[in-house]
């Protein structure tokens, strides 16, 4: 038998996991159908802001928390809150309760495991200081909470005490003595908003931050009429 996954690209599992195994066990319950990550109304605008949000946000954290000079964390940073500042708008535009508004998709995934982390890792470890989700981003946070408390598989694969010591007890560049904060309490808060549209829209209000949230959305607006272009 041969045990080599076909793909170790991770947009590609996210999309094949799904119904992989449907035809091995036909009579076993699977999400199928019921869980389409990438529905075909949505294509267009995940794949312009997929790049966008792993360059600036999931890889983002980690371009300013191993930066090695000042420049290089300063503009990461800058990078990391105008893609929150982004994110925020868009939920916000969106109604929520997710990215794209009613339906849940891979972006939604992709977004949860950084920003899921955030807070609680990567304000300190990372210095991405700025701000937090829960103070400067309501819009986001809702959004989070309703993921965490809502979504199943969400909150039962979180797991906060790893999550916080994978980061303080390995990365001895960073933290040379291995201690862990024990903050932020709680982890998460609780409360799951109904309503997107009672909520404010946050953000960190820092020239440089807002500049750069203006730049990335108008990335965004760009991709996506290109790929509207592709597809029709």
């Amino acid at each position: 038998t041969n045990l080599t996954p076909p793909t170790q690209e991770s947009a590609e599992l996210l999309r094949w996991l799904p119904t992989a195994f449907s035809t091995l066990h036909p009579s076993t319950p699977h999400p199928g159908p019921d869980l389409d990550l990438y529905p075909p109304s949505h294509r267009a605008q995940i794949a312009a802001l997929t790049p966008l949000l792993q360059r600036d946000l999931n890889a983002g954290v980690y371009a300013a928390g191993f930066a090695t000079t000042q420049a290089a964390y300063d503009a990461a940073v800058v990078r990391v809150f105008g893609a929150l500042n982004a994110l925020e708008a868009l939920v916000a535009a969106g109604g929520g309760p997710y990215v794209l508004g009613p339906v849940l998709t891979e972006l939604d995934v992709r977004v949860f495991v950084t920003v899921v982390r955030f807070d609680v890792v990567y304000v300190q470890h990372f210095k991405c200081n700025l701000g937090m989700v829960r103070r400067e981003y309501p819009v986001l946070g809702a959004w989070l909470r309703a993921l965490y408390w809502g979504v199943e598989g969400c909150r039962e694969t979180t797991e906060w005490r790893h999550i916080k010591e994978n980061y303080t007890k390995s990365h001895y560049d960073i933290n040379p003595r291995g201690i862990t904060p024990m903050g932020p309490y709680p982890d998460i808060e609780e409360g799951v908003e109904t309503d997107f549209s009672k909520l404010s829209v946050g953000g960190v209000k820092m020239p440089a931050v807002l500049e750069y949230q203006k730049t990335l959305e108008q990335e965004y607006q760009k991709a996506l009429e290109q790929e509207y272009q592709k597809g029709g």
